[in-house]
């Protein structure tokens, strides 16, 4: 779901008042727990490399818990492949995650301002004319 939110929010434009305030939501709190995921790579000391997200790559799910990863992705080798993993699970595996490599899909910046320019747009006024 965070994947589809985050793709309503860039390239709709919401008038309905409820759907804004929910795709909104959604919004802040990937947002909140990126930005609580790279402050805890900070207190790690855990380096977290740009891997960056292709045109039409598929979400990413946890390979232990199957929930949803968005934008910070910890990535282990397991039987020789690479399996995504949520935080809880990559810290339940590891408290300072060290068999695990830290991926971020987009900018803080880029994720900011898509939160900061999806808008409630208006819905176009019926103009009614008479002759």
């Amino acid at each position: 779901m965070a994947h589809l939110t985050w793709n309503l929010a860039r390239n709709i434009k919401v008038s309905d008042q409820k759907l804004y305030e929910l795709i909104k939501y959604c919004l802040m709190k990937t947002l909140q727990m990126c930005q609580l995921s790279i402050d805890l790579m900070k207190t790690l000391n855990k380096d977290i490399r740009w891997h960056g997200r292709g045109k039409n790559e598929t979400a990413h799910y946890c390979g232990n818990c199957e929930l949803e990863v968005f934008n910070i992705l910890f990535v282990k080798e397991v039987e020789k492949k690479h399996t995504v993993y949520c935080l809880d699970c990559a810290m339940k595996e590891s408290s300072i995650l060290e068999e695990f490599v830290v991926l971020e899909e987009y900018t803080m910046e880029d994720l900011m301002d898509t939160y900061d320019s999806f808008v409630l747009h208006p819905l176009p006024s019926a103009s009614t004319s008479y002759a």
